[in-house]
């Protein structure tokens, strides 16, 4: 057989965009609310299959770019309820940027895949590895340049999928990613091959007989190694787990509109209910109360909104968002607070949110005259960890995280380094209306327990609110009257996750692997 015989025929119009549209919309489906978690394992085949074609490079770049951006608009169609109508300009503008990161991975695949064909396995096997690394760095590129935004990693579609969701401990959410993507390019290898056999029958192509050894590629394994890895973890995981201690979590869910939140004449409304949901918690016996970010607006250290909380917290300490001094600034703080009032040091915010919480480039640009923020928020320095007790006189550290934090991975980790026995995410979605942003953020939560291995109390005003467990499962629990759910933290603390002592080791080794495939591509075309 020679290389000219075994090259596939350019691909048309028609299959780049049936490929690449075919996949945005796979994509959309993998992820919640609607999703599904095993939509994700063959939502890239169908690109993959149209890369396979050699089709026109143009037209390819063309295609990519307008079906990863329609998927990006799809994902974040909610950002339109921020700031109206302000909110329309971010959609375009950030979902415009996002779709850079598929565009480029998509390029990769067209420039690397049609070379496989007439590779041998270990050349395919590391196409397939350099492939998920290229898709891993652009991941952690995403959530890195200009502050970063993380939103909806590949492993997020992995939410209810507590297997896979196993190998976080071990690799990370990014390291979940580049599994996700072996999994689908050995899934597709093996379609490519099984078609590439049938055109050599039709064609009377001499390829030899079709036996299951030809069938089954090196790259299908390759692929189902990571599936068979999520299995064997899991059963590791349930014969290894150490006694834990329980601890009785009241998380309250707040359905506030967060524009009048801030408005005062709203304010005993809003006291009253989150009293009333706290009395009803504290019927059943809860080691911990949890309100939402920025529960109520009074400074924390304002003396009356003190001794309020200090009312809350009689029968078992209330960890509560927050807004509190600090310096000459304002932060979006946590504290908790006992009996005894609001216990020192609280935990400030690290990373804000652009043009949420400060205007990036206000001193050089008037951007302050069209966004609706007169003054930066102050951003803390330290993994700050709040310690608490249980009725039965337990003490554990909690690590806070405030609503966006959840989706940088590292802030959660640096709090399990820190010694956290809990994570505590507290959150405002109000901002984003009633659809798939509540999901999509609680998402980044699940990733968060799975990675480090500690359990995840989580309270959002118009979000998901309730116990995360260590696997990533969401405990049931009710909109209004908030259900005490037990988290189970370790007593004594266990060893920490993999994840947590390396961090994101996997990405050296993705990266190896894409430079490794580079020059391997580019010394077999000589440019």
């Amino acid at each position: 057989m020679t290389a000219a015989a075994a090259s596939p025929a350019p691909g048309g119009a028609r299959t780049t965009w049936l490929g690449l549209g075919l996949t945005a919309l796979l994509l959309l489906a993998s992820f919640p609310p609607l999703g599904h978690p095993f939509v994700a394992f063959f939502a890239l085949i169908p690109a993959a299959w149209a890369a396979a074609e050699a089709p026109d490079f143009r037209r390819w770049r063309r295609a990519a770019f307008v079906t990863s951006w329609a998927l990006w608009i799809a994902l974040l169609v909610w950002l339109r309820h921020v700031y109206p109508p302000l909110g329309w300009l971010g959609l375009v503008g950030l979902t415009a940027y996002c779709a850079l990161y598929p565009w480029v991975w998509l390029l990769a695949l067209r420039w690397i895949l049609p070379a496989c064909d007439v590779a041998g396995p270990p050349a395919r096997l590391l196409a397939m590895l350099g492939l998920a690394g290229a898709w891993g760095l652009l991941e952690w590129a995403r959530a890195t340049l200009l502050t970063g935004f993380g939103w909806l990693p590949l492993a997020a579609s992995q939410q209810g999928n507590p297997v896979m969701l196993t190998l976080c401990a071990w690799v990370g959410p990014t390291g979940l990613s580049m599994g996700l993507v072996l999994i689908n390019l050995g899934l597709a290898s093996w379609i490519i091959r099984l078609r590439r056999f049938r055109r050599a029958d039709a064609t009377l192509t001499p390829l030899g007989p079709m036996d299951w050894a030809r069938r089954l590629t090196p790259e299908l394994y390759l692929g189902l190694a990571v599936i068979a890895a999520g299995f064997a973890l899991t059963l590791t995981d349930a014969s290894r787990r150490a006694p834990r201690q329980a601890v009785r979590v009241a998380a309250v869910r707040t359905h506030f509109d967060p524009t009048e939140k801030w408005q005062p004449d709203k304010l005993r409304r809003h006291a009253d209910f989150l009293q009333a949901a706290t009395a009803t918690a504290r019927k059943e016996r809860p080691d911990l109360v949890l309100w939402p970010e920025a529960a109520l607006p009074p400074l924390l250290d304002d003396p009356g909104y003190a001794g309020f909380l200090r009312a809350q917290a009689m029968d078992a300490p209330l960890v509560v968002g927050a807004i509190e001094r600090r310096g000459d600034g304002y932060a979006n703080s946590v504290a908790a607070v006992t009996a005894e009032g609001v216990r020192k040091p609280t935990y400030a915010k690290r990373h804000l949110v652009p043009f949420g919480e400060y205007v990036p480039g206000a001193a050089w640009l008037p951007l302050r005259k069209v966004v609706p923020i007169a003054e930066d928020c102050v951003a803390g320095q330290a993994p700050t960890l709040l310690p608490l007790t249980t009725r039965s006189g337990f003490t554990y550290l909690a690590g806070p995280l405030v609503c966006y934090e959840d989706v940088f991975p590292e802030l959660a980790r640096e709090h399990a380094l820190a010694g956290a026995d809990l994570l505590v995410v507290v959150t405002n979605d109000g901002w984003y209306g009633h659809e798939a942003a509540d999901a999509q953020h609680t998402a980044h939560s699940v990733l968060l327990a799975a990675a480090t291995g500690l359990p995840v109390a989580r309270s959002g005003n118009a979000g998901w609110s309730g116990v995360i467990t260590p696997r990533g499962l969401m405990l049931p629990t009710g909109d209004d009257a908030p259900a005490v759910q037990l988290a189970e933290v370790g007593a004594p603390r266990g060893a920490a996750t993999l994840w947590v002592r390396r961090g994101d080791w996997i990405l050296g080794f993705g990266g190896l692997a894409f430079a490794a495939t580079y020059v391997w591509r580019r010394r077999r075309t000589g440019r």
